[in-house]
């Protein structure tokens, strides 16, 4: 595969520095083609040369990370990015395959990120998982995370956290289920969409599921208890879950 040709945005010059050579002596995949000092430069780099990966600071003097994305006129590459303050670690970034990483950098968190954008771009999945961040953030910003934008192969797709009937895992990857039975393939775990998703209707109701109790028809007692959901799906119930699932519903 060819390398990953990466451009590096940071306003400070020894952040840039130690990058180029984490890259270079841990990640043999990513080619560093150029790092910028000035955010409004990259503005026209971009375009210009089209790279595959973009390490981005977040919080620069000149023009913060997510107004350089706003102007660029098109998102079509990668984005790792990289800031000194954890509250720039919103909701926002896990609902979409993109990374972020809190300086200084861990060796090994550097090489993960980089490994991820590798496998995306093989697989091909979520290549607008960009364009969907971005709209996260501005969902967020007018009225909290009551929406989401789901990655789909021709842009994104707004949901409401109440219109999903259930999520299931799928390895590394999690299908969310809306009440309509459409679906759509999300590359992240189950468990991250749980801490995402945190919400009083959500329950784990087995290691595979987390359901919308929202979307419950009934409740189906036994060993191999389940939950049957308005459409008629049947999400299994495990047995360490079924007494906090009695406390939720009243039963």
């Amino acid at each position: 595969m060819a390398k990953l040709q990466t451009v590096l945005i940071d306003d400070e010059n020894s952040a840039l520095q130690s990058l180029a050579y984490e890259l270079n002596a841990y990640c043999p995949e990513v080619e560093v083609m150029a790092a910028i000092k000035d955010p409004v430069e990259a503005l026209s780099w971009i375009p210009a040369h089209r790279p595959d990966l973009v390490f981005l600071d977040i919080e620069m003097p000149a023009l913060y990370g997510f107004d350089l994305l706003e102007q660029l006129p098109m998102l079509d590459f990668d984005v790792i990015f990289v800031t000194a303050y954890d509250q720039f670690a919103i909701k926002a970034f896990d609902f979409n395959a993109i990374d972020y990483l809190l300086k200084p950098i861990r060796k090994s968190k550097l090489i993960q990120a980089v490994e991820k954008v590798r496998e995306r771009r093989q697989q091909r999945l979520d290549k607008h998982g960009l364009e969907a961040l971005m709209q996260n953030i501005r969902v967020q910003s007018r009225s909290g995370l009551e929406q989401i934008a789901l990655p789909t192969g021709e842009g994104f797709t707004m949901v409401h956290v109440n219109e999903i009937g259930y999520l299931q895992a799928d390895s590394n990857y999690t299908w969310v289920v809306m009440a309509t039975q459409k679906k759509y393939l999300v590359a992240k775990t189950l468990k991250e969409m749980e801490g995402m998703l945190d919400f009083p209707q959500y329950f784990r109701a087995h290691k595979s599921y987390l359901v919308n109790l929202n979307h419950v028809d009934r409740y189906v007692r036994g060993q191999g208890g389940y939950l049957v959901l308005r459409d008629q799906t049947q999400v299994p119930v495990a047995r360490a879950q079924k007494a906090d699932l009695m406390r939720l519903l009243h039963m």
